[in-house]
């Protein structure tokens, strides 16, 4: 029976309380989510700046379209015919056409002021006349031979700052 009354030696153990162990678990879960807050909010402030961009007035730009239809170069004259379709969703306005002979990097036309507009779906014809083109050598006419054998690189610039390009040669020479 002395057994019975036997004691088991209780250590004296120490350890965390819980409300410390709380206390300590919610200021590394604040701390970690507070880096991650302030991460995300700075992604979302980043991605709503980069929206910004892509305003209406500024997606018109990638909406204009315009094609060169036909470019008539007038015998007997230095004047130029230029019929353009505009095939995007968006009205054009043609602010200035410049004109490069090929072969000698001769400009034929700089920077004519046009401010033509082309509604969707409609085309349009520019014409250039004497007062605009420079032919200097000859006759001073698209039938001089210096200027029939070439090419000619016309250029247009919109108002929304689009460049339409095309390559073309007094009657399909």
């Amino acid at each position: 029976m002395s057994n019975v009354f036997f004691k088991i030696p209780v250590k004296n153990r120490r350890a965390v309380s819980q409300v410390m162990g709380s206390i300590v678990i919610l200021g590394i879960v604040s701390s970690v989510g507070s880096v991650i807050l302030f991460n995300g909010m700075n992604s979302i402030s980043a991605f709503t700046y980069d929206l910004s961009f892509h305003e209406k007035s500024k997606n018109q730009i990638h909406r204009e379209d315009i094609i060169f239809e036909h470019v008539r170069f007038e015998p007997n004259t230095d004047d130029i015919s230029i019929d353009l379709a505009n095939i995007g969703t968006v009205e054009s306005t043609i602010t200035n056409i410049t004109i490069l002979k090929i072969d000698t990097q001769e400009i034929i036309a700089n920077w004519v002021d046009v401010d033509d507009s082309i509604q969707v779906k409609n085309n349009q014809k520019i014409t250039l006349d004497g007062s605009d083109i420079i032919l200097t050598t000859g006759t001073q006419t698209w039938n001089d031979p210096y200027y029939l054998n070439s090419e000619y690189k016309i250029s247009l610039t919109t108002s929304k700052g689009n460049f339409i390009t095309t390559v073309a040669s007094p009657f399909n020479t």
